[in-house]
């Protein structure tokens, strides 16, 4: 009778289990996915269009359902929008279910071997509630009102997938099998061959491995190291092959996708000067780069014309090159900053470049024309960034170094929090103190390893992502977001075990 009754009671604990953590996420994502129906975006065309700028498994993503659609010739609209992009929806919006309760199980299964079964099964619950609180952040807050998983754009894909990694690299770091750095390979290919920006997986991967296999004694094994490395080099190479096989069979050159160069191009243009045209007079008189300087002078003069450098920032730059985070309103600064950063990309430089090409190269066909463009750009940027980066060290470079600084603050900030009003940037502050508090309690006075490893990955994710993304991109809470759900879960967790 007693072990019948414990039988039945294992039973009922795995309903209640199923339920918190996959009814729940099942209906609300699916539920609103119904409510709200495909949601178009500024970049969706440019993913159904397979523009030459994305990366390919997005685009593919679409194209593949679009056929099936066209194969059973299923036509029509749905909200608005071709009705093959509603199955788009729910196929998001299903692996958003699958991955908010993969974390559910997960956090309970790690919780349960560090504290007792009811704590365990509320720090699963959290991991769900945290997954779902993000989404309705986004979806009845926030001005976008949307979620992700509704949307046509790589963060549908890109932001489940990234919680998905983070569980696989710990279970990699706690088991060296060859299945988990099989899995934790592929994540990595994939996501990074969704969106270019989650090679910071890459990067999270190797910095955990040189810490836990090279630095810290207990765990050190430097074979490990080494095939993380090799690992790290090999999905590089995998996924530019397969950027280029993509390229390849579309368009006929075996090349990536382009455009890469574009979001640092933005940021030194922000802080150019008249007189760095002299650095591209060496090109002047080549073949492949015909009057450069004179093509710099043209970008800077319409950037001039409509008040899309620093100089103009109302608020923020009033001390001019000696403005700095300390004595200066950056967070207005990096307002009027990410207010000019598609205007310079998508209406200076991406027109005044086309222009060039077709002056100067007017027998390329499309294909070729929008790769030249593409060479200019990274012509442009090396040039400037290698300035600005030198400059820094010399002592110079201060509006560029001042915009970096800035950038990645508000990257920090807004990967916990939001920037306005101001007060979230001290309340951001405090929260990443207690962040770092509980992780000293939790692993040095509590000596819960699990618990402690998790919140490394998870805090090692949110640092690498806004130095990255501050410095690379500019940052706004669709880059920033990826690690928020996380980072909340291993506070209660911190606190609760």
């Amino acid at each position: 009778m007693y072990f019948e009754s414990r039988y039945m009671k294992k039973r009922l604990n795995d309903k209640k289990l199923i339920f918190l953590y996959l009814i729940l996420p099942l209906v609300f994502f699916m539920g609103l996915a119904v409510l709200d129906g495909t949601v178009w975006c500024v970049d969706s065309q440019s993913y159904v269009s397979m523009d030459f700028t994305r990366e390919p498994v997005y685009p593919l993503f679409l194209l593949g359902i679009r056929k099936v659609f066209e194969f059973f010739d299923f036509a029509g609209q749905m909200y608005g929008q071709p009705s093959y992009l509603f199955c788009a929806v729910i196929i998001q919006s299903l692996l958003w279910v699958y991955t908010t309760a993969r974390l559910g199980f997960f956090a309970y299964k790690v919780a349960r071997d560090n504290t007792y079964e009811e704590r365990a099964r509320l720090v699963g619950f959290l991991a769900v509630f945290f997954q779902i609180a993000v989404c309705v952040l986004n979806r009845f807050i926030a001005a976008r009102g949307s979620m992700y998983s509704e949307c046509i754009m790589t963060e549908s894909l890109a932001m489940p997938l990234f919680v998905l990694f983070n569980i696989r690299l710990f279970m990699a770091l706690k088991d060296y099998s060859k299945r988990n750095l099989t899995v934790l390979f592929l994540l990595c290919v994939l996501i990074s061959s969704i969106r270019k920006q989650m090679l910071i997986t890459l990067l999270i991967w190797g910095f955990l491995s040189f810490v836990m296999h090279l630095l810290w004694k207990r765990t050190r094994d430097f074979r490990k190291f080494v095939e993380t490395f090799i690992l790290v080099i090999l999905a590089v190479i995998c996924i530019s092959v397969a950027d280029r096989s993509y390229n390849y069979v579309l368009r006929g050159h075996f090349v990536e996708h382009t455009g890469n160069s574009k979001g640092a191009l933005d940021t030194v243009l922000y802080t150019a000067k008249a007189e760095d045209a002299s650095l591209y007079e060496k090109y002047d008189d080549s073949e492949d780069y015909p009057n450069l300087s004179e093509l710099y002078t043209r970008i800077y003069d319409v950037l001039i014309k409509q008040e899309l450098t620093i100089d103009f920032a109302k608020s923020g730059y009033e001390l001019g090159e000696e403005s700095t985070v300390s004595n200066s309103d950056w967070v207005a600064m990096a307002s009027h900053y990410a207010d000019c950063y598609d205007v310079i990309g998508f209406d200076v430089v991406l027109p005044i470049c086309e222009e060039y090409v077709a002056e100067y190269f007017p027998n390329l066909d499309e294909v070729s024309a929008q790769l030249k463009e593409d060479a200019v750009e990274k012509v442009l940027l090396k040039e400037l960034i290698k300035k600005d980066v030198l400059g820094i060290f010399k002592g110079e470079s201060k509006a560029f170094f001042y915009v970096f600084k800035a950038n990645v603050l508000k990257a920090f900030v807004i990967s916990v929090a939001n920037i306005s009003p101001k007060i979230l940037i001290t309340a951001s502050l405090i929260i990443y103190i207690l962040y770092l508090t509980l992780m000293f309690r939790i692993g040095v006075l509590r000596k819960k390893e699990d618990i402690l490893l998790m919140a490394f990955i998870v805090i090692t994710g949110v640092f690498i992502n806004s130095m990255v993304t501050g410095s690379m991109i500019f940052p706004q809470p669709r880059y920033m977001c990826y690690s928020m759900g996380l980072f909340y879960l291993l506070i209660s967790c911190d606190i609760l075990l």
